[in-house]
């Protein structure tokens, strides 16, 4: 996880990594299910502690929180950290399709710069449905990670790569290539 020193409880929803200026942009990670029996809420971290110094970041706990009362939640300490945000960043990692619904519904999108799905679930035609049309209403700030099988929807997976503003395609199978994607949209953040 984060620097103790320089990481605060966001209670009930997960940890926040403060960058050395206030002004860093805000990365805010809602990542999977667990792996290895090691919940999202660590292992998000092995991804995004290689440039805490350049971003705030938050991780969320796990893929269960709700992601509109963990934003809301975490706005109020980074208000009450005096940090000035120059920007905010989303980052939705496999399961973390559910907290990001509950975020981007409504006037969501509008809060952030970029919005990465990285290898994205979306098993289920509500889920499918919702991120294409979040994908057609927000192209040009969607970066788009996927591999052949992570989405468990083939048409919804083609049609986001082929309709968003940049897509990368990991090769691979299983659980390796799946946990690969984060190091493959880590690097379009830096």
């Amino acid at each position: 996880m984060g620097d103790p020193d320089t990481t605060i409880d966001v209670p009930l929803y997960g940890k926040l990594s403060k960058a050395p200026d206030a002004n860093a942009p805000l990365l805010l990670v809602f990542g999977g299910i667990d792996v290895n029996k090691i919940s999202s809420g660590h292992y998000m971290w092995n991804y995004m502690n290689s440039f805490k110094d350049r971003f705030h970041i938050f991780v969320a706990q796990s893929n269960a929180v709700n992601g509109l009362q963990s934003y809301r939640s975490l706005m109020t300490i980074v208000k009450a950290q005096g940090l000035t945000p120059s920007k905010q960043i989303l980052y939705l990692f496999s399961g973390g399709y559910r907290p990001g619904m509950d975020l981007l519904t409504g006037n969501g999108p509008a809060l952030f710069s970029s919005i990465y799905l990285v290898d994205i679930w979306m098993g289920d035609s509500s889920v499918s449905n919702f991120y294409k049309a979040l994908a057609d209403a927000n192209m040009a700030k969607i970066t788009y990670v996927y591999t052949t099988n992570g989405a468990v929807n083939q048409k919804a997976r083609d049609y986001i790569a082929n309709n968003v503003g940049k897509s990368t395609f990991v090769a691979g199978k299983g659980t390796d290539a799946h946990m690969s994607t984060n190091a493959v949209a880590v690097r379009n953040l830096r």
